[in-house]
């Protein structure tokens, strides 16, 4: 008969709180692929929510788009991540993270291939405002499916890495574009009513990473937090002891623990089949607005509307700011230029300035001909010379939150924040009463990197709330997140072309506020 090593006989078996079992089960092999799975759930998120800004100008002549559907088609998709995040958030608290994102990536990418071969605006738009909704599941769970694989030390690092993907996915929107959009091919398909041309086969191109990253998710277990919190304690266990195993390749045997427990108290969910779901929800919701966690659930709403509203806002107009910086340059020479003088250089009436707006909202680089309004002509070519700035933008911002996670530790959640909303808001402050180019074009660039706080306030959001409400409870503070988004782009032109002095002075305002309700955010987790 086989006998054991005496070493391993003896190895004392311990009961460890959660956070101390998945410490003792090391960093390695496992957390990578978490890392990889998540953050490629995290891109795919940013990639189907963005990318019908480089769709609509190549695809406004096959479906005919008015000026109106344009300016839905830009943001149908946020207003599905929106109207679902809540029941998402709810139902990856009842039921459980991996299921809900695995259904999430493979519908939404089997909804942007049938969009590829749809004929009419209309269904175009619908199956645009569906594949939000289900995409939104993803983005309302997977920092705290992320979380839940990692102890206190790694949580904050992984979760602004995973966050780094969302730079990746804004690298592979314009990559593709620019590879796909270039060619001049076309071929029809009559069982379908249509012509195949390059802006179908893109939107293919950017559904494919969905069904590649939900692959990958199907390897992964559930989040063993969230089973631990549900009483699987089996379960629980036997996932710890294969992440100890792939990450030390040591023996299972060889794991130091046999009970684990929360380092939380949970509130009993109600297992009654006949509990009506609706109430369910309710139940759900209520508890982040009980007493211990009003204050937080206010506040983290209020730093995700507000940093989105800051970061897409600028990042939607930066490259018209280019087009008019370049153009005013040209007039009285680099050394002079001004952000405001260039903006009201362009003279834009207000009819002019509709079209522009549409044009410029449908795709940001391209030139807009007005001709189309009139009939005369549709003109859907690309001009792909803006590509390489939106890419160097989007490194900018994967390098910050790589950064963010090395130090983030070390300095802490609330002082990158602070420290992060103060320089992005004096930059912004400086570009807009300064003169010079390529000074101003760097002082925009570093105030873009707002963007990277985001993962900060979700590493924030995922250490203040107990398992059993995380979900819930980043699912609609992200829900607040897309809110300011839609608010941010949608006021920003207004406010650029009839109130420039005034434009930084908004966002610092903002920044104040955040740098406020940051300072005042309890960061103790609250026992429920």
């Amino acid at each position: 008969m086989a006998s054991h090593s005496p070493d391993v006989m003896t190895i004392e078996r311990a009961q460890k709180s959660f956070n101390e079992a998945v410490s003792l089960t090391g960093y390695g092999k496992y957390n990578i692929f978490v890392l990889l799975a998540t953050g490629g759930c995290l891109m795919c998120v940013i990639i189907e929510t963005m990318n019908m800004s480089f769709i609509i100008p190549a695809a406004q002549c096959d479906l005919h788009l008015t000026l109106s559907e344009k300016g839905i088609l830009v943001s149908i998709s946020f207003l599905g991540v929106i109207t679902t995040s809540h029941f998402w958030g709810f139902m990856a608290d009842y039921r459980g993270r991996r299921n809900i994102l695995i259904l999430s990536l493979i519908t939404s990418s089997i909804l942007s291939i049938i969009g590829s071969v749809i004929p009419w605006a209309w269904l175009f738009i619908l199956l645009r405002y569906i594949n939000g909704a289900f995409i939104g599941g993803a983005s309302s769970i997977i920092y705290a499916f992320a979380g839940e694989f990692h102890d206190d030390y790694y949580r904050p690092k992984v979760i602004s890495w995973v966050s780094a993907f969302v730079a990746l996915g804004q690298m592979y929107i314009p990559g593709m574009a620019w590879a796909i959009l270039s060619q001049k091919w076309e071929f029809p398909v009559d069982a379908f009513g249509i012509t195949f041309r390059p802006w179908r086969l893109l939107i293919i191109a950017y559904a494919l990473p969905s069904l590649i990253v939900a692959a990958m998710m199907s390897i992964l277990p559930e989040s063993p937090k969230f089973l631990l919190a549900k009483g699987k304690h089996d379960h629980t266990i036997k996932i710890l002891r294969k992440m100890f195993v792939i990450n030390t390749g040591k023996n299972s045997i060889e794991y130091p623990v046999c009970t684990v427990f929360l380092d939380e108290f949970v509130t009993e969910q109600s297992t009654e089949k006949k509990t009506n779901f609706f109430k369910l929800i309710w139940k759900q919701s209520v508890l982040l607005f009980k007493k211990e966690f009003r204050l937080k659930t206010i506040l983290i709403c209020y730093l995700q509307f507000g940093v989105f509203l800051s970061a897409s806002a600028l990042a939607l107009w930066f490259p018209q700011i280019l087009n008019s910086l370049s153009k005013f340059a040209q007039t009285v020479g680099n050394a002079n230029v001004t952000l405001c003088g260039s903006i009201m250089n362009e003279e834009v009436s207000q009819t002019k300035y509709s079209k522009f707006l549409l044009a410029y909202k449908g795709n940001f680089w391209r030139s807009y001909d007005s001709r189309i309004d009139d009939g005369e002509i549709c003109d859907d070519s690309v001009d792909t010379s803006v590509f390489l700035v939106v890419l160097l933008i989007a490194v900018a911002i994967m390098i910050t939150y790589i950064v963010i996670g090395i130090f983030i530790n070390k300095l802490g959640k609330k002082s990158i924040l602070v420290g992060g909303t103060i320089l992005t808001a004096v930059s912004g402050l400086v570009a807009q009463y300064i003169s010079g180019f390529e000074t101003i074009l760097i002082l925009c660039g570093i105030y873009l990197l707002i963007t990277s706080m985001v993962g900060v306030v979700n590493a924030l959001a995922v250490d203040i709330y107990p398992t059993n409400i995380r979900a819930m409870a980043i699912a609609v503070s992200l829900m607040f997140g897309r809110l300011g988004a839609m608010v941010g782009s949608n006021i920003v032109g207004v406010i650029f072309y009839s109130y420039c002095s005034y434009i930084f002075i908004f966002f610092a305002i903002n920044h104040l506020l955040l740098v406020v309700s940051t300072l005042i955010l309890p960061l103790k987790k609250t026992k429920i």
